[in-house]
């Protein structure tokens, strides 16, 4: 297995959850995995734990928005969901599509750049 491949993973599924939401907590639990037993990438495994709890954040402002917005809402039943819903909707959308795109740009900057971090050299 190459060196670049377990971080390349991590961001696959990381972009996969655009349409398999779950597969992000799969990245996750690797990436935290991983981050001990491979030091020279533990910089790589650091922003991916870090972009999954930033965007876990953009979840739940979202759903606090929602949330927010159903217990105040004082239109007459069923007449849909009141504007502010509607962010709520739209912050869970963008937050979701950074994290997919994010992944997807920092793929292919893994595969394309020729840099690995060096393996300690032994003194023969």
């Amino acid at each position: 297995m190459s060196p670049k491949s377990k971080p390349t993973l991590v961001w696959a599924l990381y972009a996969s959850s655009l349409a398999a939401g779950l597969t992000s907590f799969v990245g996750v639990a690797l990436a935290y995995l991983w981050r001990s037993g491979d030091p020279e990438f533990k910089a790589v495994y650091d922003k991916q734990i870090r972009r999954f709890w930033m965007a876990g954040l953009g979840w739940i402002l979202g759903i606090l928005v929602i949330v927010a917005t159903v217990a105040t809402d004082t239109t007459p039943a069923g007449s849909g969901m009141p504007g502010m819903g509607y962010v709520g909707v739209l912050i869970i959308v963008l937050t979701q599509l950074w994290f997919g795109i994010s992944a997807l740009v920092s793929i292919v900057a893994t595969l394309w750049s020729g840099n690995t971090p060096a393996a300690p050299r032994s003194v023969a």
